[in-house]
């Protein structure tokens, strides 16, 4: 016999949410396998040559950006000369030649950037269009710096501005070029690249900027600019031995005359005598007299010692008996540009003397590099041999190619 029939337990409400967060799971894993599925298969029906168009234009997208970056480092080289104001932190030659080694640097790098890049263009013409657009900016920025060079050097004949100006003209014609290549480039790549996107590059906002007006303007600027002008120097602080100099003969003597004069005392006085029964009697007063001295003085210099110093010419620096001598020198940038390549020599000369024979100079040179504007260098150059008892001529030189010789000659007379 059967039991009443009943029905049947329904599941908890905790239950059938488990199931159907399990469902939702199994889903996605299930969406994401056939995802990644469906992608493979995309990617793997995708030419060869779009993939490796992709590849180089994601690999150029940044040498392109950073010269997008330098359109800011033209902005400042303009700013820097004058145009249209001064920059916040003035117009300092330093400051210009900076901005100027990098756009010039900076440009050139980027040429060779994309010869580097170990990929193949998606069309000859594509990479060709791209680095006609890199080399156009690099001639540019050459261009501008040679400007540069001839509008604040201390040549200004007709003719050297003329080639300034037409510099900064073929700048400007280099800079459109290589805007309106950059649009072509765009236009010649494939249709197809994903996700790839090529960044947008222009140098040149306005045709104005660099038309023939506003060329000659920034010419005339440049030229106006005192604060621009070049000033190229390198000089000589100080000359120094070891052993160090002991004293210093030969000076000369300076004659100093001292006048002293009195001051002026007036004195008076009275004397009075008394009479028995008579007038009161006053003597006369002493006439007023007045001193003048005037004395003359002569003091002798008496022998200097030294430290970092360039004794006068005309003396002698007498140092300890020795055997070497090594010179010490602080050289300097005393302009307003960077010295691209100091050189420092010193050459040690014998004096002749009787009976000794006639002895061939040495020299000690050092290549110190370049030196910004406003620094020194403490350089120390030898050993030299020497003798007891006699006397050298010593010559320091700082050289920087074109520039004006630095120099400075030193007797020095080893004690013995």
């Amino acid at each position: 016999m059967l039991g009443p029939v009943g029905r049947p337990a329904r599941p908890s409400a905790r239950r059938v949410r488990r199931r159907i967060a399990a469902a939702v799971v199994t889903s996605l894993v299930v969406a994401l396998v056939v995802g990644e599925l469906v992608y493979r298969v995309v990617e793997d029906a995708t030419p060869a040559s779009q993939r490796a168009a992709r590849s180089w234009v994601a690999a150029v997208g940044p040498i392109v950006e950073e010269s997008n970056g330098l359109v800011r480092t033209l902005d400042a080289v303009r700013a820097l000369s004058g145009l249209p104001v001064c920059a916040p932190q003035g117009c300092t030659r330093v400051a210009f030649d900076d901005e100027l080694g990098t756009l010039v640097s900076g440009s050139a790098s980027e040429v060779a950037q994309l010869a580097a890049v170990g990929l193949t263009p998606p069309s000859p013409g594509v990479g060709t269009l791209l680095q006609t657009v890199l080399a156009d900016r690099a001639a540019a920025s050459t261009e501008i710096a040679g400007s540069a060079a001839l509008l604040l050097g201390p040549v200004h004949d007709h003719a050297a501005l003329a080639r300034a100006q037409g510099d900064l003209l073929a700048a400007g014609a280099h800079l459109e070029a290589a805007d309106v290549a950059y649009r072509e480039y765009l236009r010649a790549l494939p249709r197809r690249l994903g996700v790839v996107r090529p960044p947008a590059s222009a140098w040149v906002s306005s045709r104005r900027e660099w038309g023939r007006t506003s060329v000659q303007q920034w010419a005339d600027r440049l030229v106006a600019s005192t604060g621009l002008r070049s000033f190229e120097r390198v000089t000589l602080l100080a000359v120094s031995t070891t052993p160090p100099v002991l004293r210093i003969v030969g000076l000369p003597t300076t004659t100093t005359t001292t006048t002293t004069t009195s001051t002026t005392t007036t004195t008076s006085t009275t004397t009075t005598t008394l009479a028995p029964r008579g007038p009161t009697t006053t003597g006369a007063a002493h006439p007023t007299t007045s001193t003048t001295t005037t004395s003359t003085t002569t003091t002798t210099v008496p022998p200097t010692t030294t430290t970092l110093q360039i004794p006068p010419r005309g003396s002698v620096s007498i140092v300890a008996p020795t055997s070497t001598l090594s010179v010490q020198v602080v050289v300097a940038d005393t302009g307003n540009r960077r010295a691209a390549s100091v050189v420092l020599g010193a050459t040690l000369t014998q004096r002749p003397a009787a009976g000794s024979p006639v002895a061939i100079p040495r020299l000690r040179t050092r290549r110190l590099g370049a030196m910004q504007p406003g620094g020194a260098r403490f350089v120390v150059l030898g050993p030299f041999p020497v003798r007891k008892g006699t006397t050298y001529d010593l010559t320091v030189v700082a050289t920087v190619p074109g520039w004006a010789v630095a120099t400075d000659t030193v007797a020095v007379k080893v004690a013995g």
